[in-house]
């Protein structure tokens, strides 16, 4: 489950080079992408664990090679606006992938009232 979308700022790559890369496909996060930016990063921020699995879920950005989407070039050339692009949009994921709500399921169920609903007929109230 993929989204494909474009940042507001774009990153620059290669670095000075005034290339910037807008259009990304991001991925669903795993909880493998959550362990492994703990392990390389610590757990001392939220921010920098988040940026780092963002950089592991980003299919595409642009036309920078896959191996160079990592936590250090977000970290080093992407606005905050875009973390939040991004952020937005794997959130966006993540409600896609979840259960549907059973009260919105369709019912089997008639439209009309069921009997034990309907008003009495007059002849069945005397």
């Amino acid at each position: 489950m993929d989204e494909k979308k474009a940042l507001l700022y774009g990153v620059e790559y290669p670095a000075r080079s005034g290339q910037l890369h807008y259009d990304f496909e991001l991925r669903l996060p795993t909880v493998g992408d959550n362990i492994a930016a703990i392990e390389a990063h610590g757990i001392g921020s939220n921010m920098r664990i988040n940026t780092a699995m963002l950089a592991s879920c980003l299919v595409k950005l642009g036309d920078i090679p896959a191996e160079a989407i990592t936590y250090e070039l977000l970290e080093q050339q992407m606005v905050d606006d875009d973390y939040d692009v991004l952020a937005a949009e794997r959130d966006r994921l993540k409600k896609k992938r979840m259960r549907p709500n059973p009260s919105s399921a369709v019912s089997d169920s008639p439209s009309s009232p069921s009997a034990s609903m309907a008003s009495p007929s007059p002849e069945s109230a005397s």
